[in-house]
């Protein structure tokens, strides 16, 4: 049986919760100055009801996307779900919702900037239509 699951916009009152699920995934491309509360409560005023968060029924936040825009292209910045969840659907159903809220506002093409080694991202974002462009400076500093 699917847990249930409720998406919806990331609010200000988020933050601790999602500041604490950013902590456990260290895996980030985006500096950490990016996620200090008082950062987090600005791009949020910037970009309202873009960013998505997923909560239980008993509305313990277990998921977030930080996506917002520039006018022209959306950026999803940063994508995580607690392990012990369904992190494919999830993580689908959040980009969704954010997506969705772009489209609202004209905005149809962005970038990522995201890594997780949790589960195939790349198999992930082409099963949803992304075409994944590899980081150079990454390949070659292996």
């Amino acid at each position: 049986m699917e847990l249930e699951i409720i998406i919806r916009a990331m609010e200000e009152s988020d933050l601790q919760n999602v500041l604490s699920l950013r902590n456990i995934d260290s895996n980030s491309v985006v500096s950490k100055n990016f996620y200090k509360k008082e950062v987090l409560m600005n791009y949020l005023k910037r970009n309202p009801k873009i960013s998505s968060v997923s909560c239980t029924v008993e509305g313990k936040i277990i998921g977030f996307v930080l996506c917002g825009y520039d006018g022209i292209r959306g950026f999803i910045y940063h994508i995580a779900v607690y392990d012990k969840y369904e992190i494919r659907r999830i993580s689908k159903l959040m980009v969704d919702r954010s997506l969705c809220e772009l489209k609202k506002i004209g905005i149809n093409t962005g970038f990522i900037f995201t890594q997780n080694s949790t589960f195939d991202f790349e198999e992930f974002w082409h099963s949803i239509g992304w075409t994944v462009i590899p980081d150079k400076t990454s390949e070659e500093s292996i």
